[in-house]
């Protein structure tokens, strides 16, 4: 899937150099985020009010799984007389040892930065492990990161951010794992990542049977014998899996039961959360639905439901000229089939869902099928980006910060 000829996964002779690239790119793009929450009050370091995950943790630490009270500017589920935080509690964990540091302060807008920071780590160095220079392998980390909404999110430090910006440093450090031979942490953080976001299942799958495929061509036994043999990478997501299933049944009981059905928006007839009557419209927003530029030369940009993604997103761009590439060229593999159609049936539950995002710039859902076309440019390693590659991707961070720019002055 993201192996190649050209690949090295380690010059174990050499002594490890200090990579200033990567050390002077970080400092850089800190600072960028310094300057600006500066100029919306200096909120860097502080606590955002929809930071949810702050607020469980508290709980948690006080013996209860509910809140103590309902924020009505949060997606609070209401079950049984109480208030619960109405995400998976993957967020909340790494929030959890922070409150012993800053108690309900927890500075939640740093946090979400370091979410993207360690995206463009990981996706940096697994460009690097393909042979890429490493001012190439920068240049499409921060394509990847920083020139799709997650530079929006990244700058805000609320729940469904934190969300997506853990879910993505999971993912992404699962990608890097591959390269490491490491298989059982590769499962067990995009175990991780499903309780951040539960359509990473899929690129959970996705990866399982990748596994089974490699050990049947090197084997060639018995399909069904060599799933047997990959399932003990499974051992520790199964936990996992189960401490989830646990959590929902002691707050919703109902071990699947993360708590969506339970809010407001979906708990009236006709009102639920996923349904295929759902697909239709959401599909033509983040498809058809313009990001449109007006007579005055202002832009429209819907803010609800999304608009097309692959115009906030343009890593997309280059993904579907890639695939059309390799097609024509007769490069599709199976391993590129299968993030294709992984990849997919994401986009697909993303789609059954009765919105698509509200308060965003773009189609924020979409971040989540980027560790999908991260695996299928590694095994699609090319050499250096063509020239017009560039462009987009000095497009797409600049119309990210555009959108990370009008998003905080239209929110309050």
């Amino acid at each position: 899937m993201c192996y190649n000829k050209n690949m090295s996964l380690y010059s174990s002779l050499k002594k490890p150099k200090t990579d200033w690239l990567l050390i002077g790119t970080l400092i850089i793009l800190f600072c960028g985020y310094l300057f600006f929450h500066d100029l919306f009050g200096g909120s860097l370091f502080a606590y955002n009010d929809w930071d949810g995950y702050t607020l469980q943790a508290l709980a948690w630490r006080n013996g209860s799984a509910s809140l103590p009270q309902n924020y009505s500017w949060l997606e609070l589920a209401e079950y049984g007389g109480n208030y619960y935080i109405s995400f998976p509690p993957v967020p909340s964990l790494v929030m959890l040892p922070l409150t012993f540091f800053f108690g309900g302060g927890v500075p939640s807008n740093f946090v979400v930065m370091v979410y993207a920071l360690l995206s463009i780590v990981f996706a940096y160095e697994c460009f690097r492990k393909t042979g890429l220079r490493d001012v190439f392998s920068m240049f499409w980390a921060i394509f990847f990161v920083l020139g799709s909404n997650m530079l929006w999110m990244s700058t805000s430090g609320g729940s469904w951010f934190l969300a997506q910006g853990l879910n993505l440093t999971l993912c992404f450090g699962a990608v890097l794992s591959l390269f490491y031979q490491k298989k059982v942490l590769c499962m067990i953080l995009l175990a991780l990542a499903i309780g951040c976001r539960p359509f990473s299942f899929c690129l959970f799958l996705v990866v399982f049977i990748y596994f089974c495929v490699q050990e049947w061509r090197i084997s060639h036994q018995r399909p069904i014998i060599v799933v047997f043999r990959q399932m003990k990478f499974l051992i520790v997501p199964a936990v996992i899996a189960l401490g989830y299933c646990l959590y929902n049944y002691v707050r919703f009981d109902h071990p699947f039961e993360f708590g969506h059905n339970y809010l407001p928006e979906f708990s009236g007839v006709g009102n639920e959360q996923f349904g295929l009557q759902y697909i239709a419209a959401n599909a033509y927003n983040i498809f058809l639905r313009p990001a449109a530029l007006l007579e005055d030369a202002s832009l429209n940009l819907p803010q609800f439901d999304g608009f097309m993604f692959y115009v906030a997103n343009p890593i997309f761009i280059v993904w579907f000229a890639l695939i059309i590439r390799d097609i024509i060229l007769k490069k599709i593999t199976l391993e590129k089939i299968m993030l294709i159609l992984g990849c997919a049936a994401n986009l697909l539950f993303l789609l059954s869902h009765k919105t698509f995002g509200g308060w965003q710039f773009g189609a924020r859902y979409t971040v989540d099928l980027l560790p999908f076309l991260l695996l299928y440019f590694l095994a699609s390693y090319r050499g250096k980006p063509q020239k017009w590659e560039f462009f987009i991707g000095a497009f797409a961070v600049l119309f990210n910060l555009y959108g990370a720019f009008f998003m905080h002055m239209q929110i309050p």
